[in-house]
């Protein structure tokens, strides 16, 4: 029964993550689009393999440049709620090319996977991002902050805004653990 409701809270708290993220897209003026395994029948179905992952979302952004009217910026995104992200960050990188982050890479190497923690290290944001572009298998794994990813262009202020929303909602979900 404990491993059920955790299993569920768990879930809970990913698609918590996942509405964050995309609102915060949202509000920096991306178009977002579910994309992901749970947006199509075979994530209805459970038909597939785990291989056949999918990102969460794809995000548009128009250029802003006025030569290019109606070009748009495109974005792929994976959301992933993480509450010991350090420790998780570690055993991926000692997986190496077993790791989900080569394997995400070897098919979607323009991934973005997004990490919202409510318990992050000191100092660190409670959305943090790795740039799969970046992952080099077996070495230590970066990851960056949000408002720090130039083509976001998402301001800090916004993610401060909902690093509050984060540790409320997550603080009432850890009340119901108990």
């Amino acid at each position: 029964m404990e491993r059920i409701r955790k299993r569920s809270l768990d879930l809970i708290k990913g698609r918590i993550a996942e509405a964050l993220v995309e609102s915060i897209f949202r509000r920096a003026l991306f178009r977002m689009t579910r994309f992901g395994m749970e947006s199509d029948l075979r994530g209805i179905l459970k038909v597939g393999k785990d291989e056949d992952f999918a990102p969460d979302f794809l995000a548009l952004k128009e250029s802003r440049v006025a030569e290019a009217p109606g070009v748009y910026h495109t974005l792929m995104i994976e959301v992933k709620y993480r509450r010991d992200l350090s420790r998780y960050l570690e055993v991926q990188s000692r997986k190496g090319n077993e790791s989900v982050f080569a394997k995400s890479k070897a098919k979607w190497p323009n991934l973005f996977l997004i990490f919202v923690t409510d318990d992050p290290e000191e100092g660190q944001s409670c959305f943090q991002v790795l740039d799969l572009r970046a992952y080099t298998p077996g070495r230590a794994v970066k990851t960056a902050e949000l408002h720090g990813i130039e083509q976001f262009q998402i301001f800090p202020n916004t993610v401060r805004e909902y690093e509050g929303l984060v540790r409320q909602i997550f603080g009432v979900l850890a009340d119901f653990k108990r």
